[in-house]
């Protein structure tokens, strides 16, 4: 793109933006994704005129959209643009201002019912993933076990494949440039995004995807990380490849996994079976560590580009 086609596309975005509604927009999507009709009760505007606003903001690259089944989402992109005009105005908002702290509040409503919805899923719905998590004995100390030997490099774009709860992207969110998390279940995601949301992650975003067949192109991260997904992947070796084709030239696989036997039931997967997956899939393994567990032996495992 020439410099005066990157011109244009400035003055198309500050267009876009000059406007009441449209700066409300920008400073709540800065903040997360939202849907259209969250955003009609936090701004209390009619769904025609807000999804007006939304498109043009969309146009003009402030805003980017993605459905997940019959649901579209809203945010700020993390990075372009939209990402860096965005991020300048953020600290020109009033910060005493009714309508936006009246915004705030709303929205504010809209994470708490987000909240509801997902622990009453992670309660009721999701009794395996509670299980395994379980076998993890201190979540702290384990965090602070995968956050030790990831940080050593720089994490830059991370994409967390089958993230559940958004755990990992909760431990290494913090210490990456900008992080993706997929799942398949939209339920799982959901729980997920509420988590980020809480934790303050705004840079870090999650998409229903197949971990098979993700929608990404070839190279896109830095950084990948499967935490114990492939104990319950049907094709675990097939997962493996995929993180690899995503994966950058140089970046890092981390796989977290089950590799010994719980008290309940067997459990894990050979270390020497996810060595053989990273090797046909084109990648060099770097080290092993074994990391704190209740009833199981866990495994971080890491692999290169």
């Amino acid at each position: 793109m020439s410099a005066y086609q990157d011109l244009i596309e400035l003055v198309d975005a500050l267009k876009s933006i000059a406007e009441p509604t449209r700066l409300r927009l920008v400073r709540l999507l800065i903040q997360g994704e939202l849907t259209v009709s969250e955003l009609v009760r936090i701004l209390s505007q009619s769904q025609p005129r807000v999804s007006r606003h939304l498109k043009l903001l969309c146009d003009a690259g402030v805003l980017e959209r993605f459905r997940e089944q019959h649901h579209v989402y809203y945010r700020v992109p993390l990075d372009g643009t939209g990402h860096q005009l965005a991020a300048a105005l953020a600290r020109f908002f009033p910060e005493s201002d009714n309508e936006l702290l009246m915004d705030q509040q709303r929205l504010n409503d809209v994470r708490e019912a987000r909240a509801k919805l997902s622990e009453d899923y992670v309660e009721e719905e999701a009794p395996e993933w509670r299980r395994l998590h379980e076998l993890h004995g201190d979540e702290a100390a384990f965090a602070a076990a995968v956050i030790h030997e990831m940080t050593q490099e720089p994490l830059g774009e991370l994409l967390d494949i089958a993230t559940g709860t958004g755990r990992m992207l909760s431990i290494l969110g913090p210490h990456c440039t900008r992080g993706t998390g997929i799942d398949l279940s939209r339920k799982m995601v959901n729980v997920a995004r509420t988590q980020l949301s809480t934790l303050g992650l705004s840079h870090c975003t999650v998409r229903q995807d197949d971990m098979y067949q993700m929608r990404f192109a070839d190279n896109s991260f830095d950084t990948v990380t499967i935490d114990q997904v492939l104990y319950l992947a049907d094709q675990p070796e097939a997962v493996v490849a995929e993180a690899a084709r995503v994966l950058g030239p140089g970046g890092r696989l981390m796989i977290v996994a089950f590799t010994g036997e719980g008290q309940d039931q067997p459990l894990g997967i050979a270390p020497a079976s996810i060595d053989a997956w990273c090797r046909s899939a084109g990648l060099t393994l770097d080290h092993h560590v074994e990391l704190p567990g209740q009833s199981a032996d866990i495994t971080l495992v890491v692999a290169r580009s």
